[in-house]
């Protein structure tokens, strides 16, 4: 990792900005809060259970506003398009979304994320990938370093005992993280 980029989120991280007449918490000027891995959870799996398979639908483009409006919060700040992988790495780690390993490659516009421990796979089995919300952030992400909509994929998923992390892939990327 640059330890220049290391270091510019770093600084963005330390700006965090507290607005206690509002009740407002904002990082490099993004809008957040704080949440528990287990209301996440809940609120995937309850979604499901009372909207069926069109509860991805929602959860996914959800995901996609945050990411988007992440990164631009981001850009905003100066960080440079290269730089959103050691940020993404940074800071989604650092935020509990478990350990992000991440590879973009902006120049043929594809990417490819690693998540161990991922904050929506904890304490969770499943037949299938589970991770909309995180598919949906990170397709936003690329969206705004792309300049143009993208889809994310996830390939590998934590919640399945056979794969040891979440996998998500742009879907030019080089299948199964080759190259990765």
């Amino acid at each position: 990792m640059d330890s220049e980029t290391k270091l510019k989120c770093r600084s963005l991280l330390e700006k965090t900005e507290y607005y206690d007449d509002e009740g407002e918490w904002r990082i490099a000027g993004s809008d957040c809060i704080i949440i528990g891995g287990a209301a996440v959870r809940a609120w995937a799996r309850l979604s499901e259970q009372v909207l069926g398979l069109g509860a991805r639908v929602i959860i996914v483009k959800a995901g996609k506003i945050a990411g988007q409006q992440f990164a631009d919060s981001l850009l905003k700040q100066g960080l440079k398009a290269e730089e959103m992988k050691d940020a993404l790495e940074i800071f989604l780690t650092r935020s509990g979304w478990g350990k992000v390993f991440a590879k973009i490659d902006i120049e043929n516009q594809m990417a490819v994320f690693r998540i161990k421990n991922s904050v929506t796979t904890r304490q969770t089995n499943a037949k299938e990938p589970i991770c909309y919300f995180i598919s949906g952030y990170l397709a936003g992400v690329l969206s705004a370093v792309f300049g143009k909509s993208v889809e994310v994929k996830e390939t590998k998923c934590a919640a399945k005992n056979d794969d040891k992390y979440c996998e998500f892939q742009t879907n030019s990327f080089p299948p199964n993280g080759k190259d990765y």
